[in-house]
């Protein structure tokens, strides 16, 4: 699942603007497979997703106060939510959880405010590389870390 394909299934299932959420993603060229380094297949699967989120009723664009944070999701009684979105590269997965830690990371600025998640695709290969994050971490630094599949999101 590439990363806008994870960051759809993100919001459809777990930041529905139909329930109340305002959702701002974040999308970047690499994402949408602009240049001849991408598989064949991967640009229309990106602009399908790419609508599909649009059609859910997400805005696509950086927050005015949170930058380029790959989603956005606010709710009135639910609260903000940040989450950097990880999908299939040419990186390897532990660089990539390790990419999306350290960009969190660096958004911390307002940590009872705020709650902090890394978003993956639900595939083994990806749930070993977040079950690396200690529980006493993810606590301390209001992080929630999340599997992502066409059927649903899981919290680890």
């Amino acid at each position: 699942m590439y990363q806008l394909e994870v960051k759809f299934n993100l919001v459809k299932h777990h930041f529905s603007p139909s329930d109340g959420w305002q959702v701002l993603v974040d999308v970047d060229a690499m994402e949408l497979a602009k240049g001849p380094q991408h598989p064949a297949e991967k640009k229309a699967r990106v602009e399908k997703a790419e609508e599909k989120l649009l059609a859910l009723g997400a805005n696509i664009g950086a927050h005015p106060k949170y930058g380029r944070v790959d989603v956005c999701a606010i709710h009135p009684t639910k609260g903000t939510y940040l989450v950097e979105v990880e999908g299939q590269s040419s990186k390897q997965k532990e660089q990539a959880m390790y990419s999306a830690l350290g960009q969190t990371l660096l958004q911390m600025n307002e940590p009872n405010a705020v709650k902090y998640c890394i978003a993956v695709p639900d595939e083994d290969k990806w749930q070993v590389q977040i079950e690396k994050i200690p529980s006493y971490i993810k606590t301390l630094l209001n992080l929630s870390c999340l599997l992502v599949s066409v059927n649903g999101v899981r919290e680890l």
